[in-house]
């Protein structure tokens, strides 16, 4: 799974935005927005598909691209048969993976090619939170 204490400090969860902020708060995302240099009003005040969500949009054909990232759902995710059945529905599954021959990446599209550690410069937050 996915680093859930760094998806919320770096806004990598479906309703976060850097910093704990929230989607849904219009302060929060003209402070990212001017962080960010984006015109006012670029950030979506609506939240994106959580992770079962965007399962559940293959399923009906809504989500015609699924970008998997840092995670391997084919493992960490429940009824696997479900996730598997969504993913074939899907027009293009893109994978990056730091390893060739996850459960996931045989079911992608297109698989490219991942680090296994961050970038130098920039924020860090170790593993003890």
């Amino acid at each position: 799974q996915p680093n859930a204490m760094g998806g919320r400090e770096a806004g990598g969860l479906a309703h976060l935005l850097p910093g704990y902020r929230l989607v849904a708060n219009a302060e929060h995302r003209a402070e990212v927005e001017q962080a960010w240099g984006l015109p006012a009003g670029r950030i979506a005040a609506k939240p994106g598909l959580g992770a079962w969500q965007q399962v559940e949009a293959m399923e009906r054909g809504e989500l015609d691209l699924w970008w998997v990232a840092a995670t391997n759902p084919l493992v960490s995710m429940p009824d696997l048969d479900r996730v598997k059945s969504a993913m074939q529905k899907c027009p293009l599954v893109v994978v990056s993976e730091a390893y060739a021959d996850s459960e996931t990446s045989h079911y992608a599209h297109l698989l490219l090619p991942a680090a296994q550690w961050s970038e130098k410069a920039g924020a860090m937050t170790n593993s003890e939170r």
